[in-house]
């Protein structure tokens, strides 16, 4: 394995430890004084206010001259808990400040009914125990999202197993679908290249590269098992290698075509990550045609290559238009394909939304649910880490949180991780050790062999 490939190991693993650090870990955080005055007369609760544009929206006011909105307004002491569960709560402390506070930690059955126990502890006490003219919250320090270990562990304990296990089902089947389609997709473009080989052999070598896609994921993957398998069989390197890439182009188009179909319903602009989404549904959509255009009349592109400024996009644009072209006369199973791929992506939203029905999460649509896992494949697709570990996380908390609790949008996300890589990829090595009739098996000098050449790489 060369440095740079080390390195991309090394960067991805430290963004991934690094996401979850900035998750689960809160600096700055501990009791803060108030006065009793102002929290028996419930004067001292605010939050963020609904009509603050997000993102995209503070940035055209500030270009347009106009004046945003209070950033905060009053919030009804009664409402406090309800409230913490969907976004976040402040407090005017002793001191006169603002401040976060983690009102959930003070909540027992939707009622305000822990305090801190002094300024120096971290112990709660029932509210009618705290004495004196100054009482004590819990104030939220830096963290990326509003959860705690225990939250999630709450959420975890209180899942109904008779509601969690027959959804939990749903979403491995509809992934095993779409993972089914993509193998077909795979077909499909290989017999474009006149390589015919059998659906069977080609889901067991789908198989295999997704085993090896979770036990070694810096040296062979899925992409690295299928190039090697289809090539060792037919030996023609360049067919193979064209099948893989022109797959990859359809994948990102059919990745821009349902973000685009599921943006109009999604009802997430208020979102700051779903309104920056909803900002790029131009650029999306550009790069939807183009990629369509790239697969039906690659010729058309040829004299952009030397337009490039970068060479890597000078690179990827001549190897798109070169595999493009050699499906010139097959046009049909470009067509075919794309719409695998957009199946593919329809199942995963799918397996997200069984996840969301599993942990019986509230305040959302099932729309909602879909788009958000379309832009977090989006997310993952773009930015480094692990498997897309973390990335899925704080997109599901980002889209969704404020709608259901930060634990259960977590939770959406990372039960996905699962689905992927333990039942629906482990197994995969079965056909490896055991292979059917219908797959050849690998030999150890074989092997050996792949694990080198990707070693190189």
């Amino acid at each position: 394995m060369g440095w740079k490939q080390n390195l991309k190991t090394v960067l991805k693993l430290s963004v991934t430890v690094g996401i979850f650090v900035a998750i689960f870990a809160e600096f700055g955080g501990g009791p803060v004084a108030v006065n009793r005055a102002d929290f028996e007369a419930g004067t001292l609760w605010q939050q963020p206010n609904p009509a603050m544009p997000g993102i995209v929206g503070k940035v055209k006011a500030r270009l347009g001259g106009k004046t945003l909105p209070e950033a905060l307004v009053p919030l009804e002491a009664e409402k406090v808990c309800k409230t913490a569960a969907e976004s976040q709560v402040y407090a005017k402390v002793a001191d006169g400040r603002v401040l976060p506070i983690k009102a959930l930690a003070h909540c027992e059955n939707d009622s305000f009914s822990l305090l801190m126990a002094s300024e120096s502890s971290k112990e709660f006490v029932p509210r009618e125990q705290a004495t004196g003219d100054t009482v004590y919250l819990r104030k939220k320090g830096f963290q990326v999202v509003p959860m705690d270990l225990q939250d999630l562990w709450k959420e975890v304990t209180s899942i109904d197993p008779m509601v969690f296990v027959p959804w939990f089902i749903f979403a491995m089947f509809i992934k095993l679908l779409g993972i089914l389609a993509n193998v077909y997709r795979w077909q499909i473009l290989l017999r474009g290249q006149d390589l015919d080989f059998g659906f069977g052999w080609l889901t067991c070598s789908y198989a295999v590269g997704r085993y090896f896609g979770i036990v070694t994921p810096s040296t062979m993957g899925l992409d690295g098992w299928r190039l090697y398998d289809t090539i060792r069989l037919s030996g023609r390197a360049v067919e193979c290698t064209t099948a893989l890439a022109i797959e990859r182009l359809i994948g990102l188009v059919g990745l821009f075509v349902v973000i685009l179909l599921f943006m109009p319903f999604a009802d997430l602009g208020d979102r700051s990550l779903g309104e920056l989404a909803q900002a790029m549904a131009v650029p999306l959509g550009a790069g939807m045609i183009f990629g369509v255009l790239l697969l039906l009349q690659p010729s058309w592109f040829g004299g952009l290559v030397r337009l490039m400024p970068h060479p890597k996009l000078r690179n990827f644009l001549s190897s798109a238009i070169g595999a493009a072209t050699a499906y010139s006369q097959r046009r049909s199973a470009l067509l075919i394909a794309l719409a695998c791929a957009v199946f593919g992506q329809i199942t995963t939203m799918f397996m997200y939304f069984g996840n969301a029905m599993a942990l019986q999460v509230e305040g959302v649509t099932m729309a909602q649910v879909l788009y958000a896992s379309a832009i977090m494949t989006l997310g993952t697709f773009l930015a480094p880490s692990a498997s897309g570990e973390g990335v899925r996380e704080l997109i599901f908390v980002a889209l969704l949180g404020g709608r259901t609790t930060a634990a259960k949008a977590f939770l959406i996300g990372h039960l996905g991780f699962w689905i992927e890589k333990v039942p629906l990829s482990i197994p995969g090595g079965l056909p490896l050790i055991w292979p059917p009739a219908v797959y050849r098996a690998v030999s150890r000098e074989e092997l050996d062999k792949v694990r080198a050449q990707n070693a190189k790489a």
